[in-house]
């Protein structure tokens, strides 16, 4: 058997760093998420720093608890997992809901975008 070699180690870092972010970014306590999915905050602790491992179904519970995509968790930061954690938190919202959130993406990306073209104008 040849192919790909997985660094459980870097995995493991990978998910604690992941899970400990979202997590503080809800403003949860490792206590508060721990008994969200009805694990220990032992294990969340251990999982955070990268000592313990969860199963599958483990992983998507956190995921869900945080409101993020499972993918979020297991990969670095990128803009796919930003894109995913958004779908996440608009699926199963009502078209009128949908279309307020579309109009706020706009009203962003049209600040962003000012605010870009006045910092080139600078230099």
């Amino acid at each position: 058997m040849g192919g790909c070699k997985v660094d459980i180690e870097a995995i493991k870092r990978i998910i604690g760093q992941n899970v400990a972010k979202y997590r503080e970014e809800a403003g949860l306590t490792q206590a508060e998420l721990a008994e969200r999915i009805g694990i220990s905050t032992a294990f969340i602790s251990r999982v955070e720093r990268g000592q313990k491992m969860m199963k599958v179904y483990t992983l998507c519970a956190v995921a869900q608890a945080l409101y993020v995509s499972c993918d979020a968790l297991v990969n670095p930061p990128s803009p796919r997992t930003y894109l995913e954690n958004i779908n996440v938190l608009l699926r199963d919202q009502s078209a009128e809901y949908l279309s307020g959130i579309e109009k706020l993406i706009r009203t962003c990306v049209e600040e962003f975008d000012a605010r870009e073209k006045k910092g080139k104008h600078r230099e």
